[in-house]
């Protein structure tokens, strides 16, 4: 039994160092426990393929997993990592392991992001000028993950969460090399050593689910806190009240009003009894 825990043990210690990657269950990986991440183990009746398959599912999203649309560029400005913190709370939260990349904790208002540009770079350039390598069974046979799953992690990074081109970007990014130690190779853009032609724009299928998760949050913010939570349990019944409290000041406010004008006319009236026109 010892020397079965301690050949998986090897394995996943050999996938994570390979592909970045922890496959182990829950109670073998301390990070992932004290994280209170949890993503499926690999077991072993399930070839690897179909593991790194079902870990990384296609998704499809009308905007962005097609990079020729009008508002790709629009969705992916609004993704800006500065955006998050300063609209939503959210803290950064550096993670080593590629599945848990832009998986956003809610309960906790964080974003775990993968950083090491370094490992993705060099998962590129092994299958920059090789043939098929988009599915799992043909990256996996030459030691890489599926490019065009790396090329999203990388562009997501340096094109959506924090583009080089944006002056704010790059100061979050100094700052999470400085505090968390964020790979500081994040901060240095390649196009032609590890991107083929035609993959200078890179539309989203396995992200494609985790970003439109973030954009739907900046669109319609989830209440936060004991307080908005209550406040939005008990909007509706709120806005009656309120729009039953405006009604009664109008009608207070016209009353007084029409009061007025009734005093008015009337002291008009008293003045014209107490002091007649004598006729000329």
């Amino acid at each position: 039994m010892a020397d079965g825990a301690k050949q998986i043990d090897a394995v996943a210690l050999g996938v994570k160092t390979l592909l970045m990657i922890d496959p182990s269950a829950l109670h073998h990986s301390s990070d992932r426990l004290e994280k209170g991440t949890y993503r499926t183990h690999w077991k072993e009746d399930v070839p690897f393929s179909k593991y790194i398959q079902d870990s990384f599912p296609l998704g499809n999203h009308n905007v962005l997993s097609y990079n020729n649309s009008e508002l790709f560029a629009e969705v992916k400005k609004e993704l800006k990592a500065v955006n998050l913190k300063k609209r939503l709370g959210i803290t950064i939260r550096a993670t080593s392991d590629i599945r848990n990349h832009l998986h956003f904790d809610r309960k906790n208002n964080y974003l775990e992001v993968y950083h090491y540009t370094s490992f993705l770079k060099e998962q590129l350039r092994v299958t920059r000028d090789v043939g098929d390598c988009s599915s799992p069974s043909s990256s996996l046979k030459r030691g890489v993950l599926p490019r065009q799953l790396v090329l999203e992690v990388l562009d997501s990074l340096q094109g959506t969460l924090f583009p080089l081109s944006d002056p704010r970007s790059k100061k979050l990014l100094r700052s999470l090399i400085m505090k968390c130690s964020f790979d500081p190779d994040v901060l240095n853009f390649e196009v032609s050593s590890v991107r083929r032609v035609g993959e200078e724009s890179v539309p989203y299928v396995y992200l494609a689910d985790r970003l439109a998760d973030l954009y739907n949050e900046l669109q319609t913010p989830r209440p936060r806190g004991w307080l908005q939570q209550s406040m939005q349990r008990k909007s509706g019944a709120r806005h009656v009240m309120m729009a039953t409290l405006i009604g009664v000041i109008f009608a207070v406010l016209l009353g007084i009003a029409s009061l007025a004008v009734s005093s008015y006319q009337a002291w008009i009236a008293y003045q014209a009894w107490k002091h007649p026109v004598q006729p000329s």
